[in-house]
């Protein structure tokens, strides 16, 4: 005891009792902590690792509606299954890459103009966006519709003949294969009528072959009537689809 004695000093006993106290204390506040009382501004920034998550403990409701953004999602993770059915639209898909035909371009025009008659030559209908680019690769069709209406004074029979032309130098005195689509509309009735010349493709010049560079076009499309008797006949609209097919 008095070797013990000796070795106590004020130091070693102040030392001894802080060391307690603070012993004592830490636990004293852990006892104190009650139940779910530690919420977000007790916790310390960037305290909560992945390690501290539990597996499959983050649920749906947890996350915060358009938080995973772009860059969180791995690649390759978007499976066909996840994807609900009729989901994905025309505007999500890069359609130059699509390996089917679609429309390419489109040329309309609404300015009512007179048709004339045999044998007069065909009136050009205009249209907006008459020039375009065809792919390089791609095969172009034609396709279209020119609305007309007939009236009583052009006596049956009667027919209304549409042509399309690409590049041709006179549209109204076209070459076969300045021709890419046509259509014809014929009446046998009297009186006035609103009618429409479907186009298809035509059978000599209906195509525009795999370019090697791409390559401008310029649209043409002409109308040209015929009465029996009389005159009478006014194209009111017209309109071009240019469907691409590219492997």
């Amino acid at each position: 005891m008095q070797a013990i004695g000796k070795r106590l000093t004020y130091s070693n006993v102040v030392s001894t009792l802080a060391l307690f106290l603070v012993l004592a204390g830490g636990a004293a506040f852990a006892a104190k902590v009650p139940k779910k009382s530690v919420g977000p501004a007790q916790l310390k920034a960037n305290a909560v690792t992945t390690a501290k998550i539990k597996a499959n403990a983050v649920t749906t409701r947890k996350i915060k509606k358009n938080a995973v953004a772009n860059g969180k999602i791995k690649n390759g993770a978007v499976e066909s299954a996840k994807i609900a059915d009729g989901s994905v639209t025309r505007t999500d898909l890069a359609e130059a890459t699509l390996p089917y035909s679609r429309i390419v371009h489109e040329a309309r025009g609404s300015s009512p103009v007179a048709v004339p008659t045999e044998p007069s030559k065909p009136a050009v209908f205009p249209l907006s966006g008459s020039i375009y680019t065809q792919e390089a690769g791609s095969d172009d069709t034609y396709v279209g519709a020119v609305d007309v209406t007939i009236s009583s004074g052009c006596k049956e029979e009667r027919s209304v003949i549409a042509m399309l032309t690409a590049d041709a130098a006179n549209p109204v005195q076209p070459k076969s294969q300045d021709i890419v689509a046509w259509g014809i509309y014929e009446d046998a009735g009297s009186g006035q009528v609103s009618a429409r010349v479907n186009l298809g493709p035509y059978i000599f010049g209906g195509v525009r072959f795999q370019p090697g560079s791409p390559t401008n076009h310029t649209l043409a499309l002409t109308v040209q009537g015929k009465c029996k008797t009389g005159t009478g006949i006014t194209a009111t609209s017209g309109a071009v689809d240019v469907i691409g097919t590219k492997k």
